[in-house]
């Protein structure tokens, strides 16, 4: 098995002597530096497991050190050491992202130990929870991200998880919606119940009314057995009723009246019976606009609109995308055992952190996906990261591919050709395209045999 290497950085050389021995002796591979310049300069030219780091060095301190080693490799596990009357800085570094900290002096076994524990997150990502949970807060879902907008953002949170109104959560395809209605699920009253989640656009209109409330057997061609419906499952819960925009207006009505009354009647009953079901829903649309065009009932979008939620797009929170490629990078290195991938370079965070991201949040966790599972490098280069939206990446002008030049675009033409640019973008593949589009892949099959007639 190969060592594992940890990298020491302190300015007294006595100090880097012992620590260099106390790794040495846990069968590390060790390397030592003096100070924070040095440390970075060696951690972009080579691999490593672990960082321990003095706080107070003359020069670059150890906390300045931390920030400038979680933007350019955010999974990399920093330890920091500091005196007995250092405690408030060594809070604020696990607070900044640091693994742990560590007070001297300390005994070679506890430090050996921190450091295990550290490697042991390294080699097994979905054991960390500091990737994927901020400090103090156990069992609240991946909100990943400390920027002012996702500050904002978990505090709408927190308020409404108090009532039990309707939410109405709003933002673009991939910006995170799901993750947010989880998340006002686990810090209500109703944490302890069901937590169901249904997609408008992802069930025939046909069968979503037997889906949403149910059916008694016999009810229509098919209904075989009795089904209770997602209301009733998620009784005492919460239910979430994604991309609401896409209800039809006969469906509207009734979800009206449960919403009113909380009684429920499945497909083919002529009984109703009474749930208790925090609702939440959730679109990409614009509801008011859809209201104005007659496709959206306006007393069931104020009925929704208690409380509403807006979920920032990734370009107006860049600064949580260091955090994001690191939790996202540790869960594809649980998908993918195998891949050697262990860091991403910091050209490529820096391209990560530029790009456009029109698929938002679940765009970004594709693209690390595939680097990791496609990397044949322990970190992730720039050269890795074709497929990354730049910022400046818009769409050919008028005359050059895909909009040649000739008799003026209808809204149809555009459509069609937004799609075959979205594909060429995506090397083909059908469902990255059809979430960076925001529609479903049926819709982008039904476009593709538009265009082929």
């Amino acid at each position: 098995m190969q060592q594992s290497r940890v990298l020491v950085v302190d300015d007294d050389a006595e100090m880097r002597l012992a620590l260099g021995l106390v790794f040495s002796a846990a069968g590390h591979t060790c390397e030592v530096v003096g100070d924070a310049i040095a440390a970075l300069e060696v951690v972009d030219r080579q691999t490593f497991d672990v960082v321990v780091s003095d706080v107070v060095m003359e020069g670059m301190n150890g906390l300045e050190l931390l920030d400038r080693i979680k933007r350019t490799h955010p999974a990399l596990p920093v330890v920091v050491m500091t005196g007995a009357g250092g405690i408030p800085q060594a809070v604020d570094a696990v607070k900044r992202g640091a693994f742990e900290y560590v007070v001297k002096p300390c005994a070679a076994d506890e430090l050996q130990a921190i450091v295990a524990r550290a490697l042991e997150l390294r080699r097994h990502p979905a054991m960390g929870p500091r990737l994927s949970q901020p400090p103090g807060a156990p069992g609240k879902p991946d909100l990943v991200g400390g920027g002012a907008a996702m500050q904002t953002l978990q505090t709408d949170i927190d308020f409404v998880a108090r009532s039990n109104a309707p939410v109405l959560i709003t933002g673009e395809t991939g910006a995170g919606k799901e993750v947010v209605a989880h998340a006002i699920h686990e810090r209500s009253a109703r944490r302890d119940r069901p937590f169901v989640a249904v997609n408008m656009s992802a069930i025939p209109a046909e069968l979503l009314e037997a889906e949403i409330f149910g059916h008694v057997r016999g009810a229509f061609t098919g209904a075989a057995q009795l089904r209770k419906g997602l209301f009733t499952e998620a009784d005492g819960g919460t239910l979430l009723l994604d991309e609401i925009g896409d209800m039809s207006l006969g469906l509207q009505v009734k979800l009206l009246r449960v919403l009113q009354s909380g009684d429920v009647r499945s497909v083919g009953s002529d009984r109703t019976h009474h749930v208790d079901v925090r609702v939440i829903a959730a679109t990409h649309r614009d509801l008011p606009a859809l209201v104005r065009e007659g496709q959206f009932r306006e007393d069931l979008y104020f009925r929704l609109h208690v409380l509403p939620v807006f979920v920032p797009p990734l370009r107006d929170h860049r600064e949580d995308i260091p955090a994001l490629a690191a939790y996202f990078l540790a869960k594809a290195q649980q998908n993918a055992p195998q891949s050697p991938v262990r860091s991403i370079g910091p050209d490529a965070l820096r391209m990560l952190s530029e790009a456009s991201w029109p698929g938002n949040v679940r765009e970004l966790a594709s693209c690390i996906e595939r680097a990791v599972v496609f990397g044949v490098d322990e970190m992730i280069d720039a050269n890795q990261l074709a497929m990354v939206p730049s910022s400046s990446s818009s769409l050919p002008a008028q005359g050059s591919w895909p909009f040649p030049s000739g008799d003026p675009w209808t809204l149809r033409r555009m459509n069609l050709a937004y799609m075959d640019w979205v594909l060429t973008r995506t090397g083909g593949n059908k469902e990255q395209a059809a979430e960076i589009l925001g529609i479903d892949l049926s819709t982008l099959y039904r476009w593709k045999r538009v265009q082929a007639d």
